[in-house]
């Protein structure tokens, strides 16, 4: 009996090591869960466009130059956000956007300035051609809210415009521009199409005003 049990136990043994690493050859095996990515890509209306030889003249001589963008915390990172209670947020790792939101909306906001004509020149900060105003922004919401009925996307962003004098800059303006807009469906395609017609939404905003606040030639 002795004997038996002697070769019993080391077999048994045995079993159990080859049992565990044929779990672990299983669990390597497993597919990783796949990550998307998306930009916002939020541009100004082709309606809007001009034709390609009928460029307008700018409505100002003066030079603009953009600020990159700042971000809360909150909308930092690269993850799409979710509100999902009052006090309750989620980020989606498996659902990104390509960068960072403040690069991408800074990118996005210079190209449609450009388009804008309302400024003879935008640039961005390692330009040193000389500014005439500066405007800088500050992201403080860009998520979608499933706790809203109906989930909703949100954007919301504050500009400071700066006329940049010799000597001193004067604040021309600061406003908050907030838009909502409502989802077809509980996706992350859907809540990316929906932030970009919100951010669009933001930037029409800001053009209509940026149109009003600088004179002309």
């Amino acid at each position: 009996m002795r004997s038996f049990a002697r070769l019993t136990m080391p077999r048994a043994a045995l079993c159990l090591v080859l049992a565990l690493a044929c779990a672990a050859c299983m669990k390597l095996e497993r597919q990783p869960l796949d990550k998307h990515y998306y930009a916002l890509e939020a541009a100004r209306p082709a309606a809007q466009q001009p034709a390609a030889t009928a460029t307008p003249p700018a409505q100002s001589l003066q030079t603009l130059l953009v600020r990159r963008l700042e971000a809360a915390p909150r909308v930092s990172g690269r993850e799409l956000v979710y509100r999902t209670a009052p006090s309750a947020w989620t980020a989606d790792y498996y659902n990104m956007f390509f960068v960072s939101p403040a690069d991408m909306l800074t990118q996005d906001l210079r190209a449609w300035l450009t388009s804008a004509h309302i400024f003879a020149n935008v640039v961005d900060p390692a330009s040193l051609a000389p500014s005439g105003y500066i405007l800088e922004g500050n992201v403080s919401a860009l998520h979608g809210d499933f706790a809203a009925k109906p989930a909703q996307a949100v954007a919301e962003i504050q500009f400071i415009l700066l006329k940049n004098t010799p000597g001193e800059r004067q604040i021309v303006f600061t406003r908050d521009y907030r838009r909502r807009v409502p989802l077809a469906a509980n996706n992350p395609q859907e809540l990316v199409r929906a932030l970009r017609e919100a951010v669009s939404g933001v930037y029409a905003g800001l053009e209509a005003d940026l149109r009003a606040a600088v004179p002309g030639k």
